[in-house]
């Protein structure tokens, strides 16, 4: 029991890969800490400073938005699932979903106040802000 205990630690661990929160390169905001992330894409938090923030994220089967799920946000699909459902009778709607990386990547650039995390080699190589930098894959 403790190796196949073992074994899945050891996938998950390899799984994970680098990414970043990124936002325009012309953004007054600078970096942003796990805490403000999570309330950002919870909606509890719609203003960084004088910021309005747009959080973005990739489609629900994307590997990286179910890792950005559990380390960032510290919930499952389904808790995720009824807390949106929660706050649509507040009027609140979830981060808006991407297509792809590239999408989140392209959408950033134009809107100001977006935000979205990308696989951390598009972030280094896209002319944006990097917010926020985890680097998964070497833990």
């Amino acid at each position: 029991m403790e190796r196949v205990a073992a074994f899945l630690l050891l996938a998950v661990t390899l799984c994970a890969q680098e990414w970043a929160l990124i936002t325009r390169a012309d953004s007054p905001l600078a970096a942003l800490d796990a805490a403000q992330i999570r309330d950002i894409y919870l909606g509890k938090m719609h203003y960084v400073d004088s910021v309005r923030v747009y959080p973005l994220q990739p489609e629900a089967d994307d590997p990286l938005r179910r890792q950005f799920e559990r380390e960032m946000l510290g919930l499952s699909r389904a808790a995720l699932r009824e807390w949106w459902i929660r706050r649509h009778y507040l009027g609140q709607r979830p981060p808006k979903v991407m297509g792809s990386a590239e999408a989140v990547v392209a959408y950033v650039r134009q809107v100001e106040g977006a935000v979205g995390y990308v696989p951390y080699r598009l972030a280094s190589d896209a002319n944006v802000t990097v917010l926020f930098h985890d680097a998964g894959a070497g833990r």
